[in-house]
């Protein structure tokens, strides 16, 4: 696909859908955030008292079978794919938009998923009628535990099985992007349907991310990694972005997904627009345990996505950071910022959302973007939670109180995956007549 700067085509927000740990609604999400009260508590909806870490951010109030009536697609879908399709409803209502509104064939999607295979409680069953004396035989296994393993396992394990439901559901024919990535996936799904739009290859796109790691192999990948945290503080104080008290990431949950027209059609059909994309980078750092390198990664996403804006440096009022609370990826950022903005890294606020949230895995960065809107509607930049003693030597200008009175026009938002990948994204206000 063509990706040229130039961007006299404008794509746009239009709806939004949303399932977080801190609510399902813009303001909501904006006025805990303002609180500095993260959702952080000991995990609810399984046993994980034998895990490394046993705390996350959790969706709150969100049983599926309340709210997905299609019971057949219930059974499919894993956990994270239901704040997806829950989501994705909200958005095209949020959007003023039925099935009936568009051309299908016009209309497209994009997700950013990671996906950790099947139910594994399907071999339950499986596995008992052919264990015994704590060894499994495999000949009894393949002769009579295979039957017993359900048939949709296979389905529910396909990575972009998220995808395709929420395209049956919605008919959404057309262009479409699945993006397997571990945490930026909302950045990019968000970046490549604004170049499908301005190459005029639909009308309308559906695009963000939904995600969960509040999932045992999900802690222990993370846990494996050295992102999380395994601090035995308060677990709404735990996680602690460019404190020199940090210790790592607490696991979340949730989803965010917006229908993205050009301005052109947004207003032809009298849609409520939301924002505006402006810019998307994406670069890796390798090898990934190499600072410098890495360093250079968000340095260049920075800079692709300030390219693609047709922006400088001086025309970004607003930084959202990803702050996974670890010491190198603190580093790393701050460093990759600092090359890419110069002087002007040090004057920005920068804020994060994510100590509230928790580390949501590719819903962290369609959560931040829905929750960066909010922040350039209202013009109000909620703090940093937890950030008690900002590391001294990180240079930037961290919010550590509600900030207001700020001309907010443009924000530039950070997202890291493992093991090394970064990208960035622009988005704007909806009144910038640049």
């Amino acid at each position: 696909m063509s990706q040229s700067n130039d961007n006299s085509t404008r794509v746009v927000v239009t709806g939004q859908g949303l399932v977080t740990p801190l609510g399902r609604n813009t303001p909501d999400i904006h006025s805990r955030w303002m609180s500095g009260r993260s959702a952080a508590a000991t995990i609810s909806k399984f046993d994980a008292s034998n895990l490394p870490v046993s705390i996350g951010c959790e969706v709150a109030d969100f049983e599926p079978r309340q709210e997905i009536r299609n019971r057949k697609l219930l059974r499919l879908l894993m956990r994270g794919e239901d704040f997806g399709v829950v989501a994705s409803a909200s958005a095209f209502a949020d959007a003023g938009l039925s099935n009936e509104d568009y051309d299908p064939a016009r209309a497209g999607i994009a997700i950013g998923v990671r996906k950790e295979g099947f139910c594994h409680s399907n071999f339950n069953d499986a596995l008992e009628v052919c264990t015994g004396g704590g060894t499994i035989d495999r000949a009894l296994f393949m002769e009579e535990g295979m039957r017993r393993i359900p048939p949709q396992t296979i389905i529910e394990g396909l990575a972009n099985a998220g995808l395709y439901h929420i395209a049956h559901e919605h008919v959404l024919q057309g262009v479409n992007h699945n993006l397997l990535c571990l945490g930026t996936g909302g950045f990019h799904a968000i970046g490549e349907a604004m170049w499908s739009l301005r190459n005029d290859e639909a009308d309308l796109i559906l695009a963000g991310a939904f995600d969960s790691w509040i999932l045992w192999t999900g802690i222990a990948h993370e846990h494996y990694t050295g992102v999380l945290s395994s601090s035995t503080d308060d677990p709404s104080t735990v996680h602690r972005p460019f404190d020199v008290t940090r210790t790592g990431s607490v696991v979340g949950e949730g989803a965010a997904l917006f229908v993205l027209e050009t301005l052109e059609r947004a207003l032809q059909r009298g849609a409520n627009v939301l924002g505006e994309i402006l810019g998307f980078g994406a670069a890796t750092g390798v090898p990934s345990f190499d600072p410098h390198g890495c360093a250079a990664a968000v340095t260049a996403c920075v800079r692709r996505a300030l390219d693609v804006a047709n922006l400088t440096p001086a025309d970004i009022d607003l930084m959202h950071l990803h702050g996974d609370a670890t010491e190198q990826g603190d580093r790393i950022e701050v460093q990759g910022l600092q090359a890419a903005l110069g002087e002007r890294a040090c004057t920005i606020p920068a804020t994060t959302i994510k100590s509230t949230t928790g580390f949501m895995a590719n819903a962290s960065s369609s959560v931040e973007t829905a929750a960066v809107l909010e922040v350039l509607r209202t013009g109000i930049i909620p703090p940093i939670a937890n950030l008690t003693t900002p590391d001294p030597a990180f240079d930037l200008n961290f919010v550590r109180e509600p900030l207001d009175g700020q001309p907010l026009r443009h924000a530039l938002l950070i997202e890291r995956s493992w093991p090394s990948h970064y990208a960035a994204l622009i988005v704007g206000t909806p009144d910038d007549q640049r």
